[in-house]
């Protein structure tokens, strides 16, 4: 593994790469690794710094766990499994806008999702009508959203969740999405959280098969 041309960090182009990072496949610094770890970089679960004396700026966090629990678990709360996992379903999906997006911040998630549950609600009361979202930008993040939760059968036909399902679902994430913007804790700060809950998930889906529950 290497660093820059001149040994510096590939990720910040500014601190001395001094970890080798086999996400990266080359040395970064200490300062990246502890804070772009599982946010902009894909660890692998056996990284030696995700554990032991390096978990200080991971698994030792116990505060941002804790926060990342009450930005998430607090508003999924009571829901029926059907939609806790069409709430999981828009975390995972939000991850991935987020790689292709990167213009994407808190605030913009939150226009599009707004205007996304506007629709479903609206929808439900039996009136066909399409909310636009309040930035321009966000409008075509709208329609992504929209087909996260939507799947093609071998026919092609459309399939998608029951709008009495997918809107408290929606309700969870605007709601988080809501606080976390108060919290005044920078741009990406919920992004940052679905990024860390879908990665820890994962690995625990990968330890052990089994049915969807989400853990902080």
């Amino acid at each position: 593994m290497s660093s820059g041309d001149d040994g510096r960090c590939p990720l910040c182009l500014k601190r001395k790469g001094r970890r080798a990072c086999p996400a990266k496949g080359a040395s970064i610094c200490p300062h990246c690794c502890g804070t772009k770890r599982r946010v902009e970089i894909d660890c692998p679960d056996d990284c030696v710094y995700l554990s032991g004396g390096h978990a200080g700026a991971w698994d030792g966090r116990e505060t941002e766990k804790r926060r990342d629990a009450r930005r998430v678990f607090a508003y999924v709360a009571g829901l029926p499994e059907r939609q806790v996992r069409l709430f999981y379903t828009a975390l995972v999906g939000i991850t991935a806008l987020r790689a292709r997006r990167r213009e994407l911040d808190d605030r913009l998630l939150a226009d599009a999702v707004a205007a996304l549950r506007k629709t479903v609600d609206t929808r439900n009361r039996g009136i066909l009508y399409e909310h636009q979202a309040d930035d321009a930008r966000a409008q075509g993040l709208v329609y992504e959203l929209r087909g996260l939760f939507e799947a093609k059968d071998e026919s092609g036909q459309v399939h998608a969740p029951s709008d009495r399902d997918l809107l408290p679902a929606l309700d969870a994430l605007a709601q988080g999405l809501e606080a976390t913007l108060k919290e005044d804790a920078g741009p990406t700060a919920y992004l940052d959280t679905a990024v860390r809950l879908v990665g820890r998930q994962e690995a625990v889906a990968r330890a052990t098969p089994a049915p969807l529950i989400l853990e902080p």
